[in-house]
This record gives structure tokens, sequence and C-alpha cells, in this order.
């Protein structure tokens, strides 16, 4: 579809579309502003917590209903703890050795993501907000004012 998209616009316009593109650049109507919505080091604790709530409210419920439709090499079994409760609710884990994969699993990726947005967001444009922290509804309302409407 590239390929025949790329003739159609050669053919009607006269010129390649890599030419169009370096033409055609403008330069950004706005400049993003980044709200990285993070609680810190409370957050392992509440991935403990909400992993446990999870497990106690219906999670291996739902993969058991799951494993009836969905194939065991599909895709979806790769999403945060579902091939671990897969395995939980097939017998090969232990509910406390499920738990413990999960959180360490989801601490890891939430790790990575910290990481990503330390490196790839410019600093200077990234409001860091605790949502446990007192005023963070402040920080929020600030940022969210200070970013509407701001042209370049």
């Amino acid at each position: 579809m590239q390929l025949l998209r790329a003739v159609e616009v050669a053919l009607l316009s006269g010129r390649r579309l890599s030419d169009l593109h370096r033409t055609a650049i403008r330069p950004p109507r706005w400049t993003p502003r980044y709200l990285v919505v993070d609680p810190g080091t409370a957050l392992g604790d509440r991935i403990g917590s909400r992993t446990d709530d999870m497990l106690e409210n219906g999670w291996p419920d739902e993969v058991e209903r799951l494993m009836h439709t969905v194939p065991a090499e599909a895709p979806a079994w790769k999403a945060a703890g579902y091939d671990t409760v897969r395995q939980l609710v097939c017998g090969t884990l232990t509910r406390s050795s499920a738990r413990d994969a999960i959180t360490i699993s989801t601490r890891q990726y939430a790790k990575r993501q910290r990481t990503w947005f330390r490196h790839q967001l410019p600093a200077a444009r990234v409001t860091h907000v605790d949502p446990l922290a007192a005023g963070w509804m402040t920080t929020v309302t600030a940022w969210l004012g200070s970013t509407l409407g701001v042209a370049r």
C-alpha cells in the first residue's frame, strides 16, 4: 500500500513523496508539555496491593474463562500478568509464586517507564506530580492552565 501511495503521489504531483516531505516541513504549532504522575517509592507497595486485590477479586476466574476462547499462543497472553495467572489456573504456579512474579514484572515495567521518561522527555517541559502528596491537585491545575491554549 505504501508503494502504491508513493506512485500515486508522484503521478499526480510530478514529484517524489520524499521531496514533498522535505519541502513541506514547517515548525510545529505547539510545544508539547508533559505531566508525569508518579507516587515515587510508594509505587512498589501499591503494585503489590493492586496485584493482591486483582487475584482476590476474579482475575483467575477471568483468565479461566479466557482460556476457553483465546488460543494458548495468542499475543493477548503477553499482557501484564496474564500468562502468570494462566499458570496459576493450570496449577503450575502457587498463588504466592504467581503474586511475586506479577509484582516483580510490574515493578520492572514501571522502572523501564521511569527510565524512558527520564531519557526521552525534555526535562524543562516535564511536570512531575505525586498523587499521594498534599497539593497534587494544585500542581495538576497549574500544569493544565499553563498548557491549554499555549501556542508556540
